[in-house]
């Protein structure tokens, strides 16, 4: 017992880690079997004359600096309201600032001889919210297997991508309204100089993100400024499914509206409005009551920084392994559908074939076309995916892995939403929080799967593992998906092989066919 005390005690005054790096020494703090580094600048502050501008690289600062607590996030609604599956540890984040240009390391409290992958998570918000310090992007539990994890804030809303004619005339290459993405890719920079400080291996980085994080993956890889920095990458619920980048002049038509909201004739004029004015004064499309204006902000595709639209996978980019994929339950329709609800779903999303679908899927009563919406977005969503990864294969001859996640996430009270939006991230990252949701054995096991497959991939850019299903890259044909749950296994989850031959053909003659 005297033994196991001084044991205790030995562990309880273990000193905070220090590190060394080229940017500046740091100080953090022992988190269970990890060291975390919290809130560590990678660029300048974005205020002032440098708001809307590309990220300032930051001089090393002198000293030890505390890297024990989160920085703010970036300019966005505080605090969130809950709304459908989404309880806190989704939502969740710190104050906003303009000043938010921060990362968050985690790394193994024992990191062994040798250089560890790293994983850089851009994480996901519509582009108008969201944080690195979101609780369920905790790296602890990831790190603890042998990774350095790190998340990262960019800017968001109308300070992440905001597009005018003036702001195109400051720049020396002419891009515009991507400061969100130059925001990763100062990230990247900063950890290629740094990582191998904290124990990572600056020549194994995979970015990863969800959602909007995903699309943020996707525009990274056609990004000019972003080659070599990274050797891999994962985009969870983002490729394939729509979202494309703004074209520059519609993304100049927001931009003046925006000027005019603002009350303001010059970008200079608007540069000197305090951010919280900026922000009250530009509301985004979501969580905004009806009847208000609001402004739609995201990537921009300014023939500069961001060159191509990445949307269908045939723009050349980054030869890099990508693992990409979307879960069961979400874009799914959530109203019950009358059976002229859905006839008109189906003629306003696919003209050309309706005829074929509305056969095809039967909808006699509200049942039968509830259901049929359903497993409709379902099927054009995973035919969506599998083309985005042919069409990359051709592109770029690197290999895309495509997953299909089906585990749902448990609750302990009200409505399931099955496996949801994001549902997936918690499984990733470990954090299974059972003082949040009623996590079982069986929960965690499919925790170790995931985690098995891209810690795998970050380590070799294959994301096979001992014990698992072989997970081939897609072929010329989409019909290579990994099913990733309580029963992995490789297949097409197309209803049927009828409706996955129209959505291909439609999809191939030009049709589009993402949830988005």
């Amino acid at each position: 017992m005297a033994a196991l005390a001084a044991l205790a005690g030995a562990v309880a005054a273990e000193p905070d880690p220090v590190v060394h790096a080229p940017a500046g020494t740091v100080k953090g703090r022992v988190v269970e079997e990890a060291r975390a580094f919290l809130g560590v600048p990678f660029a300048q502050a974005p205020v002032g004359e440098r708001r809307w501008r590309s990220p300032e690289p930051l001089p090393a600062w002198q000293g030890t600096r505390e890297a024990t607590a989160f920085g703010a996030s970036c300019m966005q609604p505080y605090p969130v309201p809950r709304f459908g599956p989404y309880t806190a540890e989704f939502l969740d984040t710190p104050p906003p600032a303009e000043d938010c240009l921060f990362l968050n390391l985690w790394t193994p409290r024992d990191r062994g001889t040798g250089l560890l992958p790293v994983l850089v998570w851009i994480h996901g918000g519509g582009f108008g919210g969201g944080s690195g310090a979101v609780e369920i992007y905790d790296g602890r539990h990831l790190a603890t297997q042998g990774a350095v994890v790190i998340t990262v804030n960019y800017r968001v809303g109308a300070f992440g991508f905001l597009a005018h004619p003036q702001l195109a005339l400051e720049s020396p290459a002419g891009s515009v309204g991507n400061y969100g993405l130059e925001d990763v890719v100062a990230a990247l920079r900063w950890v290629r100089r740094n990582v191998a400080a904290f124990g990572g291996d600056p020549g194994r980085v995979t970015i990863a993100g969800q959602s909007a994080g995903a699309v943020a993956v996707d525009d990274l890889l056609v990004a000019p400024e972003a080659r070599g920095l990274f050797t891999a990458a994962i985009a969870e619920s983002g490729s394939g499914l729509g979202v494309s980048a703004l074209p520059r002049t519609e993304a100049y038509a927001t931009g003046q509206r925006a000027l005019a909201a603002l009350g303001v004739g010059t970008v200079a004029a608007a540069r000197a409005q305090p951010a919280a004015r900026v922000y009250s004064q530009l509301p985004l499309p979501f969580l905004t009551p009806p009847g208000v204006e609001t402004f739609s902000f995201r990537p921009v595709l300014d023939g500069s920084f961001l060159p191509a639209d990445p949307v269908d996978g045939s723009a050349p980019g980054t030869s890099v392994p990508l693992m990409t994929g979307f879960n069961a339950d979400e874009f799914l329709p959530e109203a019950s559908q009358s059976p002229a609800d859905f006839e008109q779903l189906v003629r306003r999303r696919f003209p050309p074939i309706a005829d074929r679908l509305l056969k095809l899927y039967p909808h006699a009563d509200a049942g039968e076309a509830t259901e049929s919406a359903r497993t409709l977005t379902r099927d054009a969503i995973v035919v969506a995916m599998s083309l985005y990864a042919v069409r990359r294969r051709g592109a770029t001859s690197a290999p895309t892995y495509v997953y299909y996640f089906e585990h749902p996430l448990p609750v302990a009270s009200g409505p399931s939403f099955g496996t949801f939006h994001t549902g997936e991230v918690p499984y990733v990252f470990g954090t299974l929080e059972p003082a949040r949701r009623p996590y079982t054995e069986a929960d965690r096991a499919v925790s170790r799967q995931l985690q098995a497959r891209w810690l795998a991939f970050m380590r070799t850019g294959d994301p096979n593992a001992d014990g698992l299903p072989d997970w081939r890259p897609q072929g010329p044909l989409a019909d290579r998906v990994m099913i990733l749950g309580d029963r992995p296994r490789a297949g097409m989850p197309v209803s049927s092989p009828e409706r996955q031959r129209v959505l291909v053909e439609y999809a191939q003659a030009g049709g589009r066919i993402g949830a988005l």
